[in-house]
């Protein structure tokens, strides 16, 4: 973990509220993986006074790539900054992904769950790893991705004016049904309706999943305890613990197994 003063690359609209980030980060990409994040100052002023988490979403030699949605105040502030712009950020931060040898992932992302997804996807390409992708938006101008099922890729949209008509996981329940490869792990980020229907499918299903959770995380490395994730009770622990119930996203995450959430 670095805080690094890094120059602004690009920064430019990628979909409805949806922008792309280019920095030039070269000892944060040194060492980041799929999966972790880094905390963004946005202002030495006082307001907005927290720094925001952004899943890392590619790297390049040694620049990073973040995509983000505007949701407030600071994110719209961000969509502001020109290239040359210096940015203060910490990281890499968190765990990330885990992909095993032995098995055929499926990522699936929706919303502002898009930048871990993307990271994985690159990073299974770049191994010349076999994977299937899946994004979920609401319509078309949500996406930035090509609807390219014989590649692998599936886009579905709650309008249908793209891709596959319904919800990311009316696209899973296809994909799946029609699969004949071998073990299949998931992986999957999004918003939080999302992850919970994911969560459910996969244990009524018996599937591996590891969840990426999304939450504000003011310092990223675990003082503040504002990030705290809840666990299934573990009965095996006869004294009661705090960390037997719950782990913080910051440092145990942002990736844990679906089965491990409560």
């Amino acid at each position: 973990m670095v805080i690094e003063e890094c120059k602004l690359i690009s920064n430019s609209r990628l979909a409805r509220e949806t922008y792309a980030m280019e920095l030039a980060a070269p000892a944060i990409a040194a060492t980041v993986n799929p999966g972790q994040f880094v905390n963004i100052l946005i202002s030495e002023g006082w307001s907005p006074l927290l720094r925001r988490p952004m899943s890392v979403a590619s790297r390049k030699a040694d620049r990073i790539g973040l995509i983000y949605k505007v949701v407030g105040s600071g994110t719209r502030a961000m969509t502001e900054w020109p290239p040359g712009q210096v940015v203060n950020l910490l990281g890499p931060l968190g765990n990330g992904w885990s992909v095993a040898d032995d098995t055929f992932p499926v990522l699936v992302g929706g919303g502002a769950g898009i930048a871990p997804i993307s990271f994985l996807h690159e990073e299974l390409i770049s191994h010349g790893r076999d994977h299937y992708l899946l994004m979920g938006t609401r319509g078309k101008d949500d996406h930035y991705l090509n609807h390219d099922p014989g590649n692998n890729i599936t886009l579905t949209t709650e309008d249908g004016t793209v891709g596959m008509h319904g919800t990311v996981m009316d696209g899973l329940l296809k994909v799946l049904d029609q699969s004949s490869t071998g073990q299949i792990t998931l992986f999957g980020c999004g918003p939080p309706t999302m992850l919970s229907a994911l969560k459910d499918f996969v244990l009524e299903r018996g599937l591996p999943c590891q969840l990426a959770t999304e939450t504000l995380m003011a310092c990223g490395f675990g003082i503040c305890q504002g990030c705290s994730v809840e666990l299934k009770t573990d009965e095996s622990h006869s004294l009661p613990s705090y960390r037997n119930h719950f782990k913080l996203a910051c440092v145990d995450g942002p990736v844990f197994w679906a089965h491990e959430l409560a």
